[in-house]
């Protein structure tokens, strides 16, 4: 099975492909293997060849991009010439791209209608979000599969219309069971060490996988087998989670694929409490985080992005003599920070978080990368001092910090820290 992606905003690094992965991982769920990943521009000898290229070594391919109403989405032309078929008019489509275009006060213009044209002998994959449907087209054992590039229409496309195609297509006595984990708050290698003896125990049909994500590291565990063993397989799978819960039970915030922030997000909403935040370096990306999560307004009353030490000052009293004295990037200011926005917004649970992102600002004393971040409940306060470095740049620094200070949350509203 291979994957090509088409566009010359990918080839050229304007946009980063996160189609392939997405489609990748999906087809490994269901026991389709990726033989490759190709990435080509929109131009017409180059999908020409590379069609040409991808079906002499597979009899699945999957593309995405090129269907769009510009003059460089040739995509489908391109595909007519080599099946040979031409292009006609989708009555459905070009009425879900008029009620489409009507709901949104838009002028429908021939440009827009051309996206309704679709090779004579193609399945249609209805599009919900999008005027470009997909298209599964077939040739002498061949499937061929074009989904929009755009990722949140190619995602729905894919795993509403493609995936059960595919599976009724390519149904085998394969069994494929996935088990995973949420772990936050230890990096990837040091997981690794800390694991390692139970991973190399693991028996040749279940595999680990290490998936990092920002803040956290999913752990995916896969079996193996073929149909009947469907019981046997889940419970040894569920023996292996319940050894590697007890090693990294400490790190392991959840098994239900969650984000830390829902994470936290079902807890405070379960209890009831409220949550504000008061960011300096991280410059509200932190509220970011947390208002990403659909029903956030249930439990996050809000945040101040005190980035002056006027700000501090003015708005969170935050006290001059610790600004004077140890710095706006303290432990003195953080808890002031944290204790401060708790009575200013009335909320149970608070996160302060102030330090040097970079790429200036260093000292030697306090070096870029350098966060303090502080978490306060009505009872209780704890400080931690983070040195992020300076690898990755700003940004990370600021991620780091984000995804720090949830976890610091995390392990307080968990009664974690004593």
């Amino acid at each position: 099975m291979i994957i090509v992606s088409i566009g010359n905003e990918i080839l050229y690094g304007k946009t980063v492909n996160t189609n392939a992965p997405f489609i990748s991982d999906q087809l490994y769920k269901i026991g389709i293997e990726v033989q490759k990943v190709i990435t080509i521009g929109d131009q017409r000898s180059e999908i020409e060849s590379t069609l040409n290229q991808v079906f002499n070594e597979s009899d699945l391919v999957i593309a995405t991009g090129g269907l769009g109403p510009t003059k460089d989405d040739i995509t489908k032309e391109v595909i007519c010439e080599y099946f040979k078929t031409p292009l006609v008019v989708h009555q459905p489509t070009l009425e879900h791209i008029t009620k489409m275009f009507e709901k949104r006060g838009f002028t429908l213009t021939e440009v827009n209608q051309k996206q309704a044209e679709i090779p004579e002998n193609a399945i249609v994959l209805n599009n919900n979000n999008g005027t470009a449907p997909g298209l599964w087209m077939e040739r002498s054992g061949k499937v061929l599969v074009i989904l929009p590039g755009v990722p949140f229409e190619m995602k729905s496309i894919f795993l509403n219309e493609v995936i059960p195609l595919l599976k009724k297509k390519y149904e085998t006595n394969k069994v494929i069971i996935h088990k995973e984990i949420i772990t936050a708050g230890i990096g990837e290698s040091n997981l690794s060490d800390m694991i390692e003896t139970w991973e190399l125990s693991l028996p040749k049909h279940i595999l680990l996988a290490y998936l990092p994500k920002p803040g956290q590291l999913l752990l995916r565990l896969t079996g193996r087998g073929v149909k009947g063993e469907e019981t046997q397989l889940n419970q040894e799978l569920e023996s292996q989670l319940v050894l590697l819960k007890k090693i990294a039970n400490k790190y392991i915030i959840s098994s239900e694929n969650e984000s830390l922030v829902e994470v936290i997000g079902k807890w405070f909403i379960k209890n009831k409490k409220r949550l504000a935040v008061a960011e300096s370096c991280t410059g509200g990306y932190l509220s970011h985080l947390i208002t990403s999560l659909p029903g956030s307004s249930q439990f996050y009353e809000g945040g101040i992005v005190s980035y002056s030490n006027n700000v501090k000052r003015e708005i969170l009293n935050v006290r001059e003599q610790n600004l004077k004295k140890h710095g706006a990037v303290s432990e003195f200011v953080v808890n002031d920070m944290a204790i401060n926005t708790m009575g200013l917004f009335d909320v149970d649970y608070t996160i302060a978080i102030s330090g040097i992102a970079g790429p200036s600002g260093g000292t030697p004393e306090k070096p870029v990368g350098t966060v303090w971040i502080a978490v306060a409940s009505p009872t209780n306060i704890v400080a931690e001092k983070f040195n992020f470095g300076t690898q990755g740049g700003r940004e990370v620094v600021i991620q780091r910090a984000a995804n720090s200070a949830l976890y610091m949350l995390y392990n307080m509203i968990k009664n974690n820290y004593r």
